[in-house]
């Protein structure tokens, strides 16, 4: 019997990453694409069996070839910071391609909901192509779909997204955010929602037409930031902006925008949706000793403590 076939959007990150090693670990064969099939993240997969195709995911004929006779689709997608339209056009093509190529599952990883924010929010551009992927989803024609909706990922704390979004900190020890210390983060680790996409797959008929918001736990700033410096046995410092200097502090760093949102917001109920599956999930602290060589590389310039 010729085993399971899957592809995977953005195998060379995290995410994406993890899903393709556990399906290659139950024997599926899994494919992807990326720039460049000789980066370090490519032939890492490359080693566990996955098949990487040159190409990216504007490029349709690489996505027909990749993506033809697969069972199964982990659709998951950058942020277009510049052109947030970009993602939606991107989803609805890969979408149409694997319908065509005759997949029966669709794993779709969104983003947690954000509620009560206008239509000119930073942080509702950035989430409405998400949305609109969502509904399309939900009104395809697939066999089976299912919608993960994760909460914030431990990895942010890690290069590269921690590059991007605590650049200082990564380079000095510093963290100036719009938390507060007690403000409580849905956090998540890509292991997690890899276990999540798999059992979807394994049991599509349980996880049929299901949207699911996924969080391990909610974890306050303070213990956060605790978590790291125990860690790395670095320096890490934290700076908590008031409410005028994180709206100044927006016209630099945008990603404060969710920041401001979560400081006041009371916790979200995404614990509670992930464990009623019974998908084991893990803490912050363990995620900060399992990915420790990362930790320790991504603040290797702070002093240490």
């Amino acid at each position: 019997m010729a085993p399971n076939k899957a592809f995977v959007c953005v195998a060379t990150g995290d995410q994406g990453g993890t899903v393709a090693r556990q399906l290659r670990a139950l024997g599926w064969e899994v494919h992807t694409t990326s720039r460049n099939p000789t980066s370090a993240a490519a032939q890492a997969l490359a080693s566990v069996g996955v098949k990487v195709h040159q190409g990216n995911l504007d490029d349709t004929a690489v996505l027909e070839s990749a993506i033809a006779g697969s069972d199964a689709l982990f659709l998951a997608q950058q942020v277009f910071r510049d052109n947030p339209a970009l993602e939606f056009e991107q989803g609805q093509t890969i979408l149409r391609i694997a319908h065509a190529a005759g997949v029966r599952h669709v794993i779709y990883s969104s983003a947690i909901p954000v509620r009560h924010l206008g239509p000119d929010h930073f942080v509702a551009r950035a989430l409405k192509p998400k949305t609109e992927l969502e509904n399309a989803v939900r009104a395809s024609a697939f066999p089976h779909w299912t919608i993960l909706q994760p909460g914030s990922f431990m990895a942010n704390f890690l290069s590269p997204k921690a590059d991007r979004i605590y650049s200082e900190a990564t380079a000095t020890g510093h963290f100036r955010v719009a938390f507060r210390p007690t403000t409580e983060i849905p956090m998540i680790d890509h292991e997690d929602i890899a276990a999540f996409a798999v059992a979807a797959l394994q049991q599509p008929a349980r996880f049929h037409a299901q949207t699911i918001q996924l969080a391990s736990e909610n974890v306050t700033a303070e213990r956060i930031f605790a978590a790291i410096r125990r860690g790395t046995g670095r320096d890490i410092r934290v700076t908590y902006l008031t409410d005028e200097e994180a709206l100044q502090a927006l016209a630099t760093n945008p990603p404060l925008a969710l920041q401001q949102i979560l400081r006041d917001a009371p916790p979200f109920d995404a614990v509670q949706d992930t464990r009623r599956w019974g998908v084991p999930t893990g803490t912050f602290e363990a995620f900060v000793e399992r990915e420790r060589e990362r930790f320790e590389e991504t603040y290797r310039n702070v002093e240490k403590y």
